[in-house]
């Protein structure tokens, strides 16, 4: 594995994808946030380990987590096929770090840093339609926000009309290191350059706040990665997300 996704690994551990304990396991460690238990995103188990899968899914339900996240590409891949025969969601993200400049320009003085709360209405939209965004799903994502930036320096910006934000990201810090995540924009706003005016902006204070290494996280089956890779991101590996079926 190549030192840079070990980089952004050991970032996700500490930020994003940190959590309030963890516990041992022979196969790795087992993440618990006790405050938002329902973010799979801070309470998983995170393999380091290989393991048959059969073994892995019992490890899982004794450590009672229903994400199994395995971030060595292949060994993801070799445990693809049974997890999707035994009726597991699979999830697949492009860990991409901007290692070139960026090809694609946006008017960055159309963004502003602002509040987390003032991007939570554009958030909810984005959300609407999916079976899981119940309002305490919603809620708890939104707490996440919160202990996130207790771990590592969270920022925030976004693209205003008629004082609405339409179009968001967001970016945590921590020393050298620096990750853009969950970037949005409302339908009716997008094919303008926002979505591209806000991931460089973010990129922009993470450089003037002292970052040499800035990475996000991109749907392997999505198009943004497409975006991504014109401002200058390029493919550092895979992890893989098995979920468990609906109980």
């Amino acid at each position: 594995m190549r030192d840079e996704l070990e980089r952004a690994y050991a970032f996700l551990a500490r930020g994003d994808m940190g959590g309030s304990r963890t516990v041992s396991s022979p196969y790795g460690r087992a993440i618990y946030t006790d405050e938002v238990p329902k973010r799979s995103d801070c309470n998983y188990l995170w393999i380091e380990r290989d393991g048959d899968p059969d073994e892995l899914v019992a490890e899982a339900q004794r450590l009672e987590r229903r994400l199994i996240f395995v971030p060595d590409p292949e060994l993801g891949e070799r445990l693809a096929p049974w997890f999707a025969e035994h009726g597991w969601r699979i999830d697949r993200h492009l860990v991409m770090a901007q290692l070139r400049a960026p090809e694609k320009r946006a008017a960055l003085s159309l963004v502003r840093e602002l509040e987390e709360e003032a991007l939570r209405p554009a958030r909810r939209r984005l959300m609407e339609g999916f079976p899981w965004a119940t309002p305490e799903m919603v809620e708890q994502l939104f707490q996440a926000k919160a202990l996130i930036g207790q771990r590592v320096t969270a920022r925030f910006f976004g693209v205003l009309v008629d004082d609405a934000v339409v179009s968001y990201a967001d970016l945590y810090l921590d020393g050298s290191e620096a990750q853009v995540e969950e970037v949005g924009t409302l339908p009716e706003h997008r094919g303008k350059g926002y979505a591209t005016a806000v991931i460089l902006r973010a990129i922009e204070h993470a450089r003037a706040s002292g970052a040499d290494f800035v990475f996000l996280v991109a749907d392997a089956e999505d198009w943004p990665k497409e975006l991504y890779r014109k401002l200058g991101f390029d493919e550092l590996g895979h992890y893989t997300k098995f979920f468990a079926p609906p109980t």
